[in-house]
């Protein structure tokens, strides 16, 4: 049995004394606190702010951060924003309106402070809080913000199988960082903002081994995401098969070329409504094709994450994570699919390379067809 539950200015500027602004840039935030220094300095007043963000890795979490970026932005007069990720995820920001400059990530570490430290940041908001941001936050002199994990209560949730965790999204764990600055949610969700390129009627330019995304995009569909970084938390080809054999609207199927080798793998052949991009597109273009259908299954992984991004109706399904560690669809319409009283869940804080037991139930047991019907409605509705 599978349980499917549908979810649907700043700070007041006060006096300060003007020792406060020649040692603003040798305090850490929280000795700001300790001495009660929450004001902006005369210098941030009149000219304009810069903060640097960073968040490394990964597609999603980065995606994730994105109310944050939005939120500053808006909220603080004059603020200039750099974001620092990796070369890899630059992509998924590159066309933000909020974001003034991506730093570059040196392969040595200390050539990337060497250049940060030439920016002058008047903060510095770490939303990874590893071992590289923190030696990257605490070699520049600016007052520091940095995001507090869960990862004891997500440790103890795996080893119990009892829930620790707090109940809250990590977006709103990562707003928390920022509400010293008077940064508050606006509840409007994740960003991503696609290239011109892959936009609307510039789609019809675009053809895909034969298929014509305009095409393709203008009709209904149901989008299946075929991976996900750790195997524990993909769909297993034959699931994916037999989920497609229950649809008989149009289907398209993304994912990377190790996913369509899994697919390929499967004697059984997709039947003709189903489309299979696996290894066919870009990270972006996955984007872009997610961003118009009519509903996207897809286990915990980054294109969860676009589909929200894009306020799509979601059917997540669960394997070795839960959403209880608080990396559920943000603010979006979602069905969080889970196999019921299943003792081994959750096996994993992030998900592994096979499953400990053996057995994959998590997965393996999920009510395909029950997923298929309700994705079959949206898309026929």
């Amino acid at each position: 049995m599978v349980n499917c539950e549908w979810t649907n200015e700043l700070r007041s500027q006060f006096s300060i004394l003007n020792f406060q602004f020649s040692i603003k840039n040798s305090l850490t935030l929280s000795t700001y606190q300790r001495i009660n220094l929450f004001t902006i300095s005369p210098y941030q007043q009149f000219t304009e702010m810069k903060i640097l963000i960073i968040r490394l890795s990964s597609i999603g979490d980065v995606l994730l951060t994105t109310p944050v970026v939005r939120c500053l932005k808006r909220q603080l007069d004059d603020v200039e924003i750099h974001f620092l990720t990796r070369d890899s995820n630059r992509q998924l920001l590159s066309s933000n309106p909020y974001i003034d400059k991506l730093p570059r990530l040196d392969n040595k570490i200390s050539k990337t402070i060497a250049r940060l430290r030439s920016e002058h940041y008047d903060y510095v908001i770490d939303l990874h809080n590893i071992r590289t941001t923190a030696r990257i936050r605490l070699a520049l002199s600016s007052p520091k913000l940095v995001y507090k994990k869960e990862n004891i209560h997500k440790f103890l949730t795996v080893i119990t199988k009892r829930d620790f965790m707090s109940g809250r999204h990590v977006v709103d764990r990562y707003m928390d960082a920022v509400r010293p600055l008077g940064v508050t949610p606006d509840s409007q969700g994740l960003d991503l903002y696609l290239p011109e390129e892959l936009k609307d009627s510039n789609l019809y330019k675009v053809d895909l081994d034969g298929v014509n995304v305009g095409e393709l995009t203008s009709q209904p569909y149901v989008v299946i995401v075929c991976g996900a970084q750790h195997l524990t938390k993909c769909m297993p080809a034959d699931k994916i098969h037999l989920l497609a054999s229950y649809l008989s609207c149009r289907v398209v199927l993304v994912g990377d070329g190790d996913d369509r080798k899994r697919l390929r793998n499967f004697a059984i052949p997709f039947k003709s409504n189903v489309v299979n991009l696996c290894g066919k597109t870009s990270l972006l273009m996955s984007a872009a094709i997610i961003s118009h259908a009519s509903v996207v299954i897809t286990p915990d992984t980054g294109m969860m994450h676009f589909a929200a991004a894009f306020h799509r109706k979601i059917i997540a399904v669960w394997g070795a994570t839960t959403p209880s560690f608080g990396f559920s669809a943000y603010n979006s319409e979602h069905a969080d699919c889970m196999v019921d009283n299943l003792w081994c869940n959750p096996c994993s804080r992030m998900g592994t390379g096979r499953c400990p037991l053996g057995h994959f139930k998590c997965m393996k047991n999920q009510s395909w067809q029950q997923i298929a019907e309700s994705a079959q409605r949206i898309c026929m509705a």
